[in-house]
């Protein structure tokens, strides 16, 4: 357990004395911003009643801007906002009951910095986090992640907006930040007094937890008041499970101008979709314009009705849910049992929610600058390598590549060379217990560059936003998803399902980037 007093005591003993993460941080030129970030348990007022016991962040900045932490009014944390090519210095202090650790997510980090669970620090230790940000603007995330335990500490309430910005923003015609609004969006489950309901059956393990309230910005009933004018709207998914068809009440398209890594070039567009799919740690943003619609109207941001999903679509099935007309379950056990496991379970997959109400302002519209999307960024390297991996869930278990988690371990398959192309394929080939999985890979930014066919429902295929540079991606059952990657900082990262109980349960691999030659160059 490391403490500011026993680092100064190692500091007197010699510097080798300190852990190597720490020696390198504070071997490191002096950074431009300093920040600590805080894991406690506390409370928050999420929604009519009574406080409800959470965990979360809280942070303060030590030295430099500001402006670069604001803080939440839930219980989230607080938002961070970095400038590309500023070098950040991050404290993480531990005061939970148990170990944790965070990750960047999406961010370009050193190994040490990325939040590996095998730096995990115990209750009462800190860790500390050394890094320049070399992501472009766009929308991140931060989150923890000690194995086994980051779906709890997550649910509970350890999440929180990471946004980098660049100078060069307002030239791309983009709103200013006054017109920016992100909507961080995650499902829970109540108690009658307000108590948050994690794990309650072996079901939550299998599909991940589902939650029957949807919270925005860790509010229930989430309502906007907007001028009428073009915003930006960064919608994330940090639910542990749930998967989104995010639309407008209204029926209006959405105008997709980045996706989980940057924003979208001039060459690629604006993409326009008339709903657009969102897996869980997935982002997009939107360029909306309220002045195209009638002073003082309201609209809502909706997840639609969309086909069940792996087990939630079994479960279905069992249950004589989703138009069918018997029910393996019901039959047996008559039609009780069926509420009984509704109420216990909440929302499948699928089922239409509610997610925000926006209320446009009664004043003049104002117009927004010309959009003048960023030119294209540099190609990733072709491809002169090849991996492959096999992903499936089985007894209740999921796989990649047959294998399941180990801390140290490597297969030969898991390593990608830096600096030069890998096709890295993934087939979701389970068998008979196959469901969506949305994979997340540490440490660099791909791109999706080929999407077989599968049993994706055809009432999600035109949500999918493949497009531009990503970090997490969904495939569904019997589908083959092709990426290009192509690593720029050495070490063990990270892949993993980011269905939170899959991950917890084992459905994660180590990788390494370095400098060596796979056996599978094409």
């Amino acid at each position: 357990m490391w403490t500011r007093r026993n680092v100064l005591q190692a500091l007197g003993a010699g510097l080798a004395a300190v852990p190597w993460p720490l020696r390198a941080a504070m071997a490191a030129e002096a950074p431009d911003l300093v920040l600590r970030l805080t894991a406690a348990p506390g409370s928050a007022r999420i929604r009519g009643g009574g406080d409800t016991a959470v965990l979360r962040y809280t942070g303060q900045v030590l030295r430099g801007r500001s402006d670069a932490l604001r803080p939440s009014s839930s219980y989230l944390g607080p938002t961070l906002e970095l400038r590309r090519g500023e070098r950040v210095r991050i404290v993480f202090r531990n005061r939970l009951a148990e170990p944790s650790i965070i990750h960047w997510h999406g961010m370009i980090v050193p190994e040490a910095a990325d939040g590996h669970p095998r730096f995990a620090v115990s209750p009462g230790g800190e860790y500390v986090y050394d890094f320049t940000v070399r992501n472009p603007a766009g929308t991140y995330l931060y989150h923890p992640h000690p194995h086994g335990l980051t779906g709890g500490q997550v649910y509970r309430g350890l999440a929180g907006l990471l946004i980098v910005r660049e100078a060069q923003e307002r030239a791309w015609g983009l709103p200013e930040p006054e017109h920016d609004l992100a909507l961080l969006i995650q499902d829970r489950r109540f108690t009658d007094d307000n108590g948050l309901v994690f794990k309650r059956m072996m079901m939550d393990d299998m599909n991940g937890v589902l939650g029957d309230t949807v919270l925005v910005n860790g509010v229930a009933d989430a309502a906007f008041r907007v001028t009428p004018r073009p915003w930006r709207l960064r919608l994330v998914n940090a639910s542990n499970a749930r998967i989104y068809k995010l639309a407008w009440s209204d029926g209006r398209p959405m105008r997709v101008i980045a996706t989980g890594n940057g924003l979208l070039s001039a060459a690629e567009g604006v993409q326009t979709r008339p709903y657009v799919v969102l897996a869980p740690f997935e982002r997009i943003e939107l360029l909306e314009d309220f002045g195209t619609r009638r002073p003082g109207s309201d609209v809502a941001l909706v997840s639609r009705r969309f086909s069940g999903l792996g087990m939630s679509k079994m479960m279905d099935g069992m249950m004589g849910r989703g138009g069918s007309s018997g029910g393996m379950m019901r039959g047996m056990m008559g039609r009780g049992i069926e509420g009984m496991m509704g109420d216990m379970m909440g929302p499948g997959q699928g089922e239409e929610l509610s997610v925000a109400r926006f209320t446009v302002a009664t004043q003049a519209r104002t117009a927004g600058q010309v959009l003048r999307p960023p030119p294209s960024a540099s190609p990733l390297a072709q491809a002169r390598h090849e991996l492959h991996t096999g992903i499936a869930f089985r007894h209740m278990r999921g796989f990649l590549n047959g294998r399941r988690f180990d801390m140290g371990e490597v297969a030969d398959d898991e390593r990608l060379p830096l600096g030069e192309g890998t096709a890295w394929t993934f087939a979701n080939d389970g068998g008979p217990m196959s469901m969506p999985h949305p994979m997340h890979i540490h440490g660099v930014r791909f791109r999706v560059v080929e999407r077989s066919a599968g049993d994706a429902p055809e009432d999600l295929r035109d949500g999918l936003v493949d497009t531009g540079f990503k970090d997490t991606f969904l495939i569904f059952p019997g589908e083959r998803v092709r990426l290009l990657v192509a690593p720029t900082e050495p070490g063990l990262f990270l892949y993993h399902c980011h269905n939170l109980e899959h991950e917890d349960g084992g459905m994660m691999r180590n990788c390494r980037f370095d400098a060596c030659s796979p056996a599978g160059r094409t």
